[in-house]
C-alpha cells in the first residue's frame, strides 16, 4: 500500500474563493425625506404618549409623595366696586323716565294704589320672599367657639370660652373661609367652628384684623362631610355703593346676641366720603337693633352682604341707629386677609386741605386730624395737625393718594415721609421715617 504520507508527498493547495462586498444603494431623496417624515411622526407619538402618562399618573405621585392637590387653596378675588356710579344717577335716570311717561298712566296707577286694601295675605306674601333669602343666608352663618387655657386663684387650669357669629365668605378647592369678629381670634388657644346642622371642624385663622375688629378663619374643607358641604351656603360680596336710604335690608349673624338670630330693617341713612384709619369710607345707618359684639352682617333683598354692624363708631350709632362699614370700601383689604397677607398699616385719620384752608394759606395736602396711638406715624412723631405733603417722595394731595402709597409698600418696609408742621414763623418741612406695620 503507498505511503502516502511522505516527505516528498505534495499537499493540495487551499482552494481560494471569491470574496465580495455587497453596498447599497444610495438612498434617493425622496426616500430620505419619507424617512424623516415618519421620525418626526414617531417622535410626536411617543411625546404624546408620555404627556398623557405624566398627566395620568402626576395626581397620584402627588398624594403619594405629599402634595396634594385637592387641598390647595388658589388667590381669592372678589370683584370691586365702582364708588363713583353714585345711586343719585340712577334715581336721576328714573325720575327722566318717570317724566317722560304719560300723564294718564300715572293718574291710573295713582288711583289704583288709593283705593286698593292691603290684607294681611298680601304683607305675609311679601315677607316670604325675605323670609326665603334668611334661610338660605343661614346654612352660610357659623358659630364660633374659642377656647383659652387659664388659671384660677389656686392654680387649677380652666378654660375661658366664647362664642361669635361668622360668615362664610369664599369657597376654595380645599377650604371655607369665614368672616367674623376679631375677638374670636384674639389670643385664642383653639378655634372650632359649627356650622348650621351641628357639623363641627378646626378653625385655622388666617388674618386679623385689629383696625376695623374684624379677622378671617379657614377651615378645611375635608374636615366637613359631603351632605353638609353640599347645603353651606357661600354668603356673596354686595355693592354697596349702590346702597339708598329707605332700602331694606336683613341682618343675619347674631343680631339678637345669639348665633343664627336675624332681624329685618331699612337704611336709614348714608354717610360717604367719611375719614376712617388710612383712607375714606362710607358708612350706612338703619334701625336695626342689634346686640353689640358677637357679630352681625347686613343683606340686601339678593342675599348678599353690604356690611357688618361696626361697634367702634357708637357715637354716631346713638344718633342714627345700628352703623354698618361699607364692604364695598373692605374688598381690598379683605381680599388681602383671606389669602393670608397683611394689611399696611400707617395709623392716620384726615381730610383733603380745601380751597377755603388753601386761602389761608395752608398747603396742599392732607391735614391730620388724629395720629391713632400706637400707630407706626405716632411712633414715628408724627402729630395732629401736621399736613402730609409727601409719601417717599410722591406728593400726595388727597387721601385716596395717600391710601394707594400706604397700600402699595409691605409690611416692615420703612417710608419716608414729608409733613408741613405750623410754627410761629408758618409752615415747615419735616421728614420722619415711618415703618409700616401690619393692621
Amino acid at each position: 500500500m503507498p505511503d502516502t504520507e511522505g516527505p516528498d508527498k505534495k499537499v493540495p493547495r487551499e482552494r481560494e474563493f471569491m470574496r465580495e462586498k455587497i453596498v447599497k444603494r444610495p438612498l434617493t431623496k425622496k426616500q430620505i425625506a419619507a424617512r424623516a417624515a415618519v421620525l418626526l411622526l414617531s417622535a410626536a407619538a411617543f411625546g404624546a404618549v408620555a404627556a398623557l402618562s405624566f398627566a395620568a399618573v402626576k395626581p397620584w405621585a402627588e398624594r403619594r409623595w405629599g402634595k396634594n392637590t385637592e387641598n390647595e387653596s388658589p388667590s381669592i378675588q372678589f370683584d370691586r366696586d365702582d364708588p363713583d356710579a353714585l345711586p343719585e344717577e340712577t334715581a336721576a335716570s328714573a325720575a327722566e323716565t318717570a317724566e317722560s311717561q304719560t300723564q294718564p298712566v300715572e293718574d291710573v296707577v295713582k288711583s289704583y294704589m288709593e283705593t286698593y286694601k292691603f290684607s294681611a295675605e298680601d304683607l305675609t306674601s311679601m315677607y316670604e320672599g325675605i323670609r326665603q333669602v334668611e334661610q338660605q343666608a343661614d346654612k352660610g352663618i357659623v358659630t364660633i367657639n374659642t377656647g383659652k387655657q387659664q388659671t384660677d386663684l389656686f392654680g387649677n387650669p380652666i378654660e375661658m370660652s366664647g362664642y361669635y357669629a361668622g360668615a362664610v365668605i369664599a369657597r376654595t378647592s380645599g377650604s371655607y373661609v369665614i368672616l367674623t369678629r376679631a375677638e374670636a381670634a384674639e389670643q385664642a388657644d383653639s378655634i372650632h367652628v359649627v356650622f348650621f346642622d351641628g357639623t363641627e371642624a378646626a378653625g385655622t385663622i388666617l388674618q386679623t384684623d385689629e383696625v376695623m375688629g374684624m379677622a378671617v378663619i379657614s377651615v378645611d374643607a375635608s374636615l366637613v362631610d359631603a351632605e353638609t358641604r353640599k347645603e353651606i351656603h357661600v354668603i356673596p360680596l354686595g355693592n354697596s355703593y349702590s346702597v339708598k336710604e329707605g332700602d331694606f335690608v336683613i341682618g343675619v349673624g347674631a343680631p339678637a346676641g345669639i348665633v343664627h338670630s336675624s332681624v329685618y330693617g331699612t337704611i336709614t341713612y348714608v354717610a360717604r366720603n367719611i375719614p376712617v384709619t388710612d383712607g375714606l369710607s362710607r358708612i350706612l345707618f338703619s334701625d336695626l337693633s342689634c346686640s353689640d359684639g358677637k357679630g352681625t352682617f347686613l343683606l340686601n333683598t339678593d342675599g348678599e352682604m353690604i356690611g357688618w354692624r361696626d361697634e367702634t363708631l357708637k357715637g354716631e350709632s346713638q344718633i342714627f341707629g345700628s352703623s354698618v362699614t361699607s364692604i364695598s370700601d373692605y374688598k381690598g383689604i379683605l381680599e388681602k386677609m383671606t389669602n393670608g397677607e397683611e394689611v399696611s398699616y400707617f395709623g392716620v385719620k384726615g381730610q383733603e386741605v380745601n380751597d377755603s384752608m388753601l386761602e389761608e394759606g395752608m398747603p396742599a395736602g392732607v391735614y391730620v386730624s388724629d395720629v391713632i396711638a400706637g400707630s407706626p406715624a405716632y411712633e414715628a412723631g408724627l402729630q395732629n395737625g401736621d399736613i402730609i405733603v409727601s409719601f417717599e417722595e410722591h406728593k400726595v394731595a388727597t387721601l385716596k393718594e395717600l391710601s394707594t402709597q400706604i397700600a402699595g409698600y409691605q409690611v416692615g418696609t420703612a417710608v419716608k415721609v414729608t409733613v408741613m408742621r405750623r410754627g410761629r414763623e408758618g409752615y415747615t418741612p419735616l421728614d420722619y421715617e415711618v415703618v409700616i406695620r401690619g393692621r
